[in-house]
C-alpha cells in the first residue's frame, strides 16, 4: 500500500519515504535512455574516397599499430626518423607525409637515449633537410626547435585509471604542442610496449587486448596514431613478442629486421611492412643503420648514435622460404612453443640409437606447458579452459605430425619431440 502524506509531514518525512520507495523500485531513479550508435547507410559514404593517411600507404591518420623486431635492428631509431618526417614533411622510406604536426614520445625504456639520438636525426638529416628547403624557397624548418616532447614513465596499460591518466597527459602535450607550434599532435609511439604495458602474463590474450583498447582509446582521444615499440621473440620468424592477439588487433605491422651473427655483428637491415590493414603489404624496404658523430665528450672520446638511410631503390617482395610454406599460420603458436622448449629444454638425442642421426629434441611434456601457456581461450570455468588448451594442443599436436613438421618417439621411457629439417619431411 502507498502512503499518503498529509499537511502534517514534513520534507524530511517525505525525502525518507522517497528513498524507500527508490530502494524498493532499484535503488535509483529512471535512467537516461542509451543513446544509439551512429548508423552508416550503404550508398551516401563515397567508396572512393581516399583513406586518410599520415604516411601514405603506410601509416593511417589515427589508429594503432606496431614497430616490432630484433634486439640491434634499429627499432627505435626507426620511430625517430619517422618522427622527424611527420613534424618536418620530410618523405619516409620514400613515402610521402599527408599529414604533419607534433609527437608525443612515451618512454619507459631508454629514455635517456632520446635526446643524443633525436640530436642525430636533427644532424644527420634534418638540417641538411633545412638549409635545401630554404634554398628551394620552401616552407623553413627550425631543426633546433623541433615540436617534439617527451615523458619518462608511462602508466601501465593493463590497470585501471592509467588511460584516463595518459590521455590527460597527452591532452596537457596537445594544448602546449599548439600553443608553442601552432601544430597537433599527429604520432604518439609508446617505447615500448612490454615497459608500459604492465603484464602480469605477457602470453594472455585478455591483457594483450587491452594494452591494444588503450592505444585504440589514446588514438581517439588525440586525432594522432598511436604507435608501439615492441620485441620479437626468441624465434624471429614467429614475429611480435607474446601473444598474437597484438598483431590481430593492429591497424599496421611494422618489422625492423636483421642478420645478426654469433658475435652481434648487425647485417641486411631492411623494414618488413608485414600488414597495412586494407593497403599492400608483404614487401621489404632496405636501410642502413649509419653512425653519426655529434661531438666529443669531457674526456674527449667522440660521442656518436646511428641514423637511418633508407635504399628505397632496393625495395622488394620477401622471398618467401620453404619452412614458412611448410607451417601454416594455424600452427604458430604451436610452433614458438616448440622453438621456446627446444632452446630451453632441448638436448641431444639419437632416437633411433647411435647410428642414427642426431636430433635437439624436448620433451612432450614441456612442449604442452609452454603451448598451454600461450594458447588463448574462453572458458566458464578454470577446469573448461583447461580442457580446451589440451584439446587445442592435441589437435595442434596431429596436425604438425600430419605434415611431417616434427616426429616423436619415447626416449628413455619419455615421450620425446622434435622438429623435422626441410626436405626430410
Amino acid at each position: 500500500m502507498e502512503r499518503s502524506f498529509g499537511k502534517t509531514d514534513g520534507p524530511r518525512e517525505r525525502a525518507q519515504f522517497g528513498e524507500r520507495r527508490e530502494a524498493r523500485h532499484g535503488g535509483a531513479r529512471q535512467a537516461e535512455p542509451p543513446q544509439p550508435i551512429e548508423l552508416h547507410w550503404h550508398g551516401e559514404a563515397d567508396p572512393n574516397a581516399d583513406r586518410a593517411w599520415l604516411i601514405r600507404h603506410l601509416v593511417f591518420e589515427t589508429g594503432k599499430g606496431l614497430v616490432a623486431g630484433q634486439w640491434g635492428a634499429g627499432k627505435t631509431f626507426g620511430v625517430l626518423d619517422m618522427s622527424g618526417s611527420v613534424m618536418t614533411g620530410e618523405p619516409f622510406a620514400g613515402r610521402k607525409v599527408m599529414r604533419t604536426g607534433g609527437v608525443l614520445f612515451i618512454a619507459p625504456e631508454g629514455a635517456f637515449e632520446i635526446p643524443v639520438r633525436l640530436r642525430g636525426v636533427v644532424e644527420g638529416k634534418l638540417r641538411g633537410a633545412s638549409m635545401a628547403r630554404a634554398a628551394a624557397g620552401g616552407s623553413p624548418i627550425d631543426p633546433d626547435n623541433l615540436p617534439f616532447v617527451w615523458i619518462e614513465e608511462c602508466p601501465p596499460l593493463t590497470k585501471a585509471g592509467s588511460l584516463d591518466r595518459l590521455i590527460a597527459t597527452a591532452k596537457t602535450a596537445a594544448a602546449e604542442m599548439d600553443r608553442r607550434f601552432g601544430v597537433p599532435i599527429v604520432l604518439v609511439v609508446i617505447d615500448t610496449v612490454a615497459a608500459g604495458a604492465g603484464f602480469e602474463d605477457e602470453n594472455s590474450a585478455s591483457e594483450t587486448q587491452k594494452v591494444m583498447d588503450a592505444m585504440g582509446a589514446l588514438s581517439r582521444e588525440t586525432g594522432a596514431f598511436v604507435l608501439g615499440v615492441d620485441h620479437f621473440g626468441k624465434v624471429s620468424e614467429t614475429g611480435t613478442r607474446g601473444s598474437s592477439a597484438k598483431e590481430a588487433a593492429a591497424d599496421v605491422v611494422l618489422a625492423m629486421l636483421a642478420t645478426r651473427s654469433e658475435a652481434g655483428e648487425i647485417s641486411n637491415t631492411r623494414m618488413a611492412v608485414r600488414k597495412v590493414r586494407g593497403a599492400r603489404s608483404g614487401y621489404e624496404i632496405p636501410y642502413n643503420l649509419e653512425v653519426v658523430t655529434l661531438g666529443v665528450d669531457q674526456d674527449d672520446e667522440p660521442v656518436t648514435t646511428c641514423i637511418v638511410t633508407w635504399q628505397t631503390q632496393a625495395e622488394q617482395a620477401p622471398q618467401p622460404t620453404k619452412a614458412k610454406e611448410r607451417w601454416p599460420q594455424s600452427l604458430r603458436v604451436f610452433r614458438t612453443a616448440l622453438s621456446t622448449v627446444l632452446i630451453d629444454d632441448g638436448k641431444d638425442a639419437w632416437p633411433f640409437g647411435s647410428e642414427g642421426p642426431k636430433v635437439l629434441a624436448a620433451r612432450v611434456s614441456a612442449l604442452r606447458d609452454e603451448f598451454c601457456r600461450a594458447y588463448p581461450v574462453s572458458g566458464e570455468t578454470a577446469e573448461k579452459q583447461a580442457d580446451a588448451k589440451r584439446k587445442g594442443f592435441a589437435r595442434a599436436l596431429k596436425a604438425a605430425m600430419d605434415r611431417g613438421l616434427i616426429a616423436t618417439r619415447e626416449i628413455g621411457g619419455v615421450d620425446h619431440v622434435w622438429q623435422v629439417p626441410d626436405g626430410q619431411e
